[in-house]
């Protein structure tokens, strides 16, 4: 991968050194005006904030800057994906990309496709100091320089029916102990414990991200990813055996496999689930339904307690900028990166889901904060250590879709064996 990432650069390279030689001194000089900049990211659909970007962005490209945004939104994350690599692999370089840092773009760094941020953020002091810490998800240890930027932020953990829970005398579950007891009388009752929608392999991947960081915490995380701790380990083979398990069960409602993740909202909107097991992104949608003022929100339980802080959370999200050599479009191309990270955007970002919580230090509006919204956040003070999904954290870059792919085979009858001998293919692979 990083032989080949270092021949796309060098041919993008090629094809504009003969623009860098011939004009080299105006480049330096020439500022950020008449240049098109292309966006490749997953901000389509109706979620309320990713309108309010796509609406920022559009009103950038109109105003009276001298630079035109060509945007390409694409909804679904695999075909995101899929059209990235095909993109780079190509040479149709996008200028600006939406990824999550970590592993996965440390190969772009390493060719020396990604422009380092560091210089503009030194630049520009202020904007530099309005992150919150999360700017490590795109530095490498023995890579220099800034290769992104974060745009959004969450946590993950359950949503539940308070009304369920108090009819069925059900008490908030702490441990895993305490959780699977609640979802076997959930089951016992007519409930479907939660609808997971495995058909969006996401779905198991957080859900498994979950159970690793509430059982061997984030320095476990990153034993995993530095192999000192092997996903063919007993560490990893019981949260399998529990994903297992549960689907065998029916915690995760009947046929999850062939529910997206919005049949999955769907179900518990419906009362049909008494859980919901999502990240911060799902506050704007459950308090537009029915069911708004029966919600609440709990930590994902632990599994050790001395990990019950361990959080999946962080960077939920950035943008990085392909060094392409036309200085004055990557200046451009940093203008929009400001305008994206911008506490202004932040804001009206806020107020369109009622809360949230952001990368980006901000005065919002206290008094459009919905409950829901309030109590996730104060959960969320209970968290000590955040991790992003565990794959970031790899040395190998393939072993997010390796692990989401190997996942999806306990939901149609594989077994935790044939899960752990998929993901070990790529690892011994690499």
């Amino acid at each position: 991968m990083k032989k080949f990432l270092s021949i796309v650069f060098c041919l993008v390279m090629i094809q504009t050194m003969v623009f860098a030689q011939g004009s080299q001194d105006s480049a330096a000089v020439k500022s950020a005006k008449d240049q098109e900049v292309t966006i490749l990211a997953t901000w389509a659909g109706d979620y309320p904030a990713t309108v309010v970007t796509r609406n920022t962005i559009a009103a950038f490209s109109d105003a009276d800057n001298g630079i035109t945004v060509n945007a390409d939104y694409v909804y679904e994350e695999k075909a995101y994906y899929d059209k990235l690599r095909t993109r780079i692999a190509t040479g149709e370089f996008p200028d600006i990309f939406e990824d999550y840092g970590g592993a996965r773009d440390r190969d772009y760094a390493e060719s020396g496709l990604l422009v380092d941020l560091q210089p503009y953020l030194d630049a520009d002091t202020a904007w530099r100091d309005s992150f919150v810490n999360i700017l490590s998800d795109w530095q490498y240890e023995d890579i220099p320089g800034q290769f992104g930027v974060p745009t959004d932020m969450y946590c993950v953990g359950i949503y539940y029916n308070k009304e369920i829970f108090k009819d069925l005398n059900i008490e908030i579950p702490e441990s895993m102990d305490e959780f699977t007891s609640v979802c076997d009388k959930l089951l016992a009752n007519g409930y479907a414990p939660m609808s997971l929608g495995e058909k969006d392999p996401y779905r198991a991947g957080h859900f498994l991200n979950n159970l690793v960081l509430k059982s061997i915490g984030a320095q476990g995380v990153m034993d995993l990813g530095s192999r000192k701790i092997s996903y063919d380990g007993p560490e990893i083979r019981r949260v399998l055996q529990m994903i297992y398990d549960f689907n065998e069960k029916g915690y995760f409602g009947p046929n999850t496999i062939n529910k997206d993740a919005g049949m999955a909202r769907a179900d518990f909107h419906n009362e049909v689930s008494a859980m919901h097991f999502d990240g911060t992104w799902a506050i704007s949608r459950i308090d537009e339904s029915a069911i708004a003022e029966k919600v609440g929100f709990f930590a994902f339980p632990y599994i050790e307690k001395e990990f019950a802080g361990s959080w999946q959370g962080g960077n939920n999200g950035g943008v990085s900028i392909i060094n392409t050599g036309d200085q004055a479009r990557i200046d451009a191309a940093v203008e929009i990166l400001k305008t994206l990270t911008s506490a202004e955007l932040m804001a009206a970002k806020q107020a369109s889901i009622k809360g949230g919580v952001f990368p980006v230090k901000f005065e919002g509006d206290p008094t459009i904060v919905s409950p829901l919204a309030v109590a996730v956040s104060t959960e969320m003070t209970k968290a000590t250590e955040f991790k992003t999904d565990i794959q970031n954290y790899d040395v190998n870059t393939k072993m997010l879709d390796a692990v989401r792919n190997a996942l999806q085979g306990l939901f149609v009858g594989g077994t935790v064996d044939e899960c752990v001998q998929d993901i070990m293919r790529v690892v011994n692979a690499n």
